[in-house]
């Protein structure tokens, strides 16, 4: 029985069965004295009850015993620390000093360092217990650490017949009793770091870089087992270290630490360094942690750093923890699949990573049960996350769906990861696929851009196949990607988070390999459209600064802002939104309703959330709260685009070229065939009725043109050449 249930009983007041359970412990030969000294805890229990009597009874008789099977010094390793817990007890310290006398009877002088340390009565017993341990320690040329201060001795001489040191330290020589020189230092290894900082400092640098991790221990134990990067630094630059190599021996420190299971390191710069006496094995933590863990990707990564800690620290992985683990999904998968969740196709893609880790070469046959008879493929991958589970998750498919995974893997594609896209891409391949097959699944996720984000940033940043694949116009599909980006920045419906990954993922695409392709395209461009997507970009904070900033630097130094006194098409104008008064009218209307009625209900949630009490836990309050700043912020936007807005009327429409409110009619070169379009503000777009807002692509490469000029179209609707046969009003037609 643990202490911890020994201290239950006796909390109870169940002090028979202590006493039982006591004394079974103490009789069976088989229990280490190592174990039995932790139950110092009961007797100290005992006697905070008010059983002192009990506690020291108890003491008495396991030492009485265990001295009948181990060597004096041998039970002293458990009599002291029950001394300590009972306390004052003249017959446990009687006990003891016996004990000494018969472990240390050989020792000169041993009778006058008994009365010096006054074990048996005098003083207090941990001073005394503390006298006995140092002294019977020590002999001359012993090294010595102050308990409290930055200091460290040398033994050069013992007088036995009355017990006095003679020490050599930071401030000369000195003469100390066995009291207090046990008050004040503790015997250390002379490859201590402070004996060794004050009598070798010359072998301490070497051993800094030679074997470091031992040295930043001592330092850590020095202080409390504790101790962060910068006060380490502070310790040994300058003394030991120049400022300029800390940096280099830093880096080879920890990376030696992280190897070591005694010191467990946390945080970034400063770094935080914990040491640990006696460490638990690596895979009891992991198993401890895991059965904690609910979230199964959360249990994935902590099965995934040990495997990388395994490696770091050169030994194998246990196959029984992984099993175990392997286990675990397996029976919550099946239980899953029983209740018909599409989340057991998550918990069955993990089992078989982890079933791999442990050694497990055959794949559950419940598995691809699963994935073959699925009605909704797309739900289940839709639960999993991660490049590794995806991949994993297309190869289960292929082996579940021998006769029909191409055709669920091109249509699963669209949702994929940029990466994972690529190798499902290459499989299709493979296996036949061609140009004609991936047409469709391109112009898919062209349609819905902020849907299929990530195939899109595929798209833009070149399938490795890309000879297989139809490759939409670079432009269109920047086009598209800052579409997405403006509807993600504009949209209520999409999560903060969501919007956040959105933003993180095509920052780190436009600007990979030093904005590579966003340079490409740019020169592919006419003046007009790399306006339109200047006044586009400055939009999009949702791209971050730096990047922002970039992409408008590349925009001018290729496309150069029209000078001042140089007359600018009102298309082109930045801080100007053309609109009409119907659409003004429109989104006046939208702000009234997000006022009175949208943020009014949101102020109602938050008073019937915070009404139930307890803050700090309530999800529903912090839910709602979340959702507040989200409104205030679309209504901040919303009130800026007011702001910037301009009417125009039909008076207002050019009659010579296209502008702001023309409609146009085309016909391609080709074949004749006719297409009309308007260019309206964007409070008017309408693609359903071939209305289009003058800041889009497509209109910044048609205003400004004249009848007889040709343009060329490549979008949904409209492939080819077309020509300018007529311009009309269209607000006049439209009224």
């Amino acid at each position: 029985m643990k202490p911890e249930s020994l201290a239950q009983l006796i909390a109870s007041g169940n002090i028979s069965t202590v006493e039982e359970e006591w004394m079974r412990l103490v009789e069976a030969p088989d229990t280490p004295l190592a174990r039995l000294a932790v139950y110092q805890s009961v007797l100290a229990e005992l006697c905070r009850v008010g059983e002192t009597s009990k506690a020291e009874e108890l003491a008495w008789t396991a030492v009485e015993m265990l001295a009948a099977r181990y060597t004096p010094e041998e039970v002293l390793t458990v009599a002291g620390p029950f001394l300590l817990a009972v306390g004052e007890s003249e017959e446990l310290r009687v006990q003891i000093v016996g004990l000494y006398q018969s472990a240390y009877g050989d020792r000169e002088g041993l009778d006058g360092l008994l009365a010096e340390s006054g074990l048996g009565g005098g003083r207090p017993v941990r001073r005394a217990l503390r006298t006995l341990e140092v002294c019977l320690a020590l002999k001359e040329g012993d090294f010595l650490v102050a308990r409290h201060e930055d200091e460290a001795a040398r033994v050069d001489k013992i007088d036995a017949s009355c017990w006095k040191y003679t020490i050599t330290g930071r401030d000369g020589t000195e003469a100390l009793g066995a009291v207090h020189l046990a008050d004040r230092y503790q015997p250390a290894a002379s490859t201590e770091f402070r004996v060794a900082r004050h009598f070798s400092p010359d072998q301490l640098g070497k051993r800094l870089w030679d074997d470091p991790v031992p040295i930043v221990i001592d330092i850590c134990r020095q202080y409390d087992d504790h101790i962060d990067s910068d006060k380490l630094e502070t310790i040994l630059v300058p003394g030991l270290l120049f400022e300029s190599d800390w940096s280099k021996w830093w880096t080879r420190a920890r990376t030696a630490l992280r190897k070591c299971p005694n010191v467990k390191i946390k945080g970034r710069s400063p770094y935080e360094l914990t040491y640990v006496e006696t460490p638990a094995a690596l895979e009891e933590e992991v198993l401890e942690t895991f059965e904690s863990l609910y979230d199964p990707l959360g249990q994935l990564e902590l099965v995934n750093k040990y495997l990388r800690e395994c490696k770091a620290r050169g030994q194998q992985p246990s196959e029984p923890a992984l099993r175990q683990c392997f286990v675990s999904f397996v029976e919550r998968a099946k239980r899953l699949t029983e209740e018909g969740a599409v989340q057991a196709g998550l918990f069955w893609v993990i089992a078989c990573r982890i079933g791999q880790a442990a050694g497990i070469e055959t794949m559950p046959k419940e598995v691809t049960d699963l994935f073959s008879i699925a009605t909704d493929l797309s739900a289940v991958f839709g639960q999993i996350e991660g490049e590794e589970l995806l991949e994993r998750a297309c190869g289960i498919l292929i082996q579940a769906r021998p006769d029909d995974w191409q055709d669920h893997l091109a249509a699963l594609l669209p949702t994929f990861p940029s990466a994972v896209c690529d190798r499902a891409a290459r499989r299709l391949i493979e296996a036949g696929r061609g140009l004609a097959d991936f047409e469709p699944i391109v112009q898919e996720i062209m349609a819905s851009p902020l849907e299929h984000f990530e195939a899109l940033l595929w798209l833009w940043g070149g399938p490795s196949q890309e000879r297989h694949i139809p490759a939409p116009a670079p432009v269109t599909l920047l086009s598209r990607i800052l579409r997405a980006l403006d509807e993600c920045r504009r949209s209520d419906s999409v999560p903060r988070e969501t919007a956040r990954k959105l933003g993180s993922r095509a920052r780190a695409v436009l600007s990979a390999r030093k904005y590579e392709t966003f340079d490409r395209c740019l020169e592919t461009l006419e003046a007009g459209m790399g306006s339109a997507l200047r006044n586009q970009v400055r939009l999009l904070d949702n791209l971050g600064r730096v990047v922002q900033a970039d992409l408008l630097s590349r925009l001018n130094r290729r496309f150069p802002p029209a000078e001042k006194g140089k007359r600018i098409q009102p298309w082109a104008l930045d801080d100007v939104l053309y609109v009409t008064e119907a659409g003004l009218a429109r989104k006046q209307d939208e702000i009234d309703h997000h006022v009175n009625v949208k943020m009014k209900e949101n102020a109602e949630a938050i008073g019937r959330a915070a009404s139930h009490g307890d803050l700090s836990e309530n999800a529903e309050y912090k839910f709602a709260l979340e959702e507040r700043d989200l409104l205030r912020a679309r209504l901040a936007q919303m009130n800026a685009e007011v702001a910037a807005a301009r009417v125009f009327s039909p008076a207002d429409v050019p009659t010579d070229h296209v502008g702001i409110g023309t409609k146009v009619i085309f016909r391609r070169t080709t074949d004749g065939e006719p297409y009309e379009v308007s260019f309206l503000g964007p409070w008017e777009a309408d693609p359903d009725k071939a209305w289009f807002n003058y800041q889009a692509p497509l209109a910044q490469k048609v205003l400004g043109k004249r009848v007889g000029d040709v343009v060329e179209f490549d979008h949904t609707g409209a492939v080819g050449c077309y020509e300018i046969v007529a311009l009309d009003n269209a607000l006049a037609v439209d009224e």
